[in-house]
């Protein structure tokens, strides 16, 4: 018990530090989501560094932001321990987007794991720069609002682009 590590913010303005309290208990100090309407936001798992490749350890659905640093728990769900992952993070089922993952040392730990954060970083920001392109055409066309998805315009727009480019 005792290991953590600090969120990496990927998108949503996730900050925090994750700390396991106990084998089934997780806790996030200076915990800050500063857009969380995507529609579907789970903490998931892993154990390779790669959030996709992992599962939902919460059944928790996570609505709510905060632009105030606060401090959350996390109760994973039953048949989950945190010996099941060592890797944690933010995730939009319903897009596929990671808002930002840790991973989990015991030595206080740090950002997850480079090659993985910056693959995903590059991904999404190549995917952002060809979603205002999409938006944009879209809302040309009188397809898309621009505004439509209030903060999460990009994001959407993102994860549309990634389901169709990468599935």
């Amino acid at each position: 018990m005792g290991d953590s590590g600090t969120l990496s913010s990927l998108s949503g303005g996730l900050q925090g530090t994750v700390t396991v309290v106990d084998s089934t208990t997780l806790m996030i100090s200076n915990y800050e989501l500063q857009d969380a309407s995507a529609p579907a936001l789970y903490w998931w798992g892993t154990t390779d560094g790669v959030l996709k490749d992992g599962f939902r350890i919460s059944n928790d659905h996570i609505t709510t932001a905060t632009t105030k640093p606060t401090d959350m728990t996390i109760k994973l769900d039953a048949g989950k321990t945190t010996a099941d992952f060592s890797t944690v993070g933010l995730w939009c089922e319903h897009f596929g987007i990671n808002f930002g993952q840790a991973t989990l040392k015991d030595n206080g730990g740090s950002n997850s794991t480079t090659a993985s954060t910056a693959s995903t970083a590059s991904t999404v920001s190549a995917a952002t720069a060809s979603a205002s392109s999409y938006t944009s055409k879209g809302a040309a066309a009188g397809m898309v609002s621009p505004t439509s998805f209030g903060g999460l315009a990009g994001v959407v727009a993102c994860g549309l682009l990634l389901s169709k480019a990468m599935c």
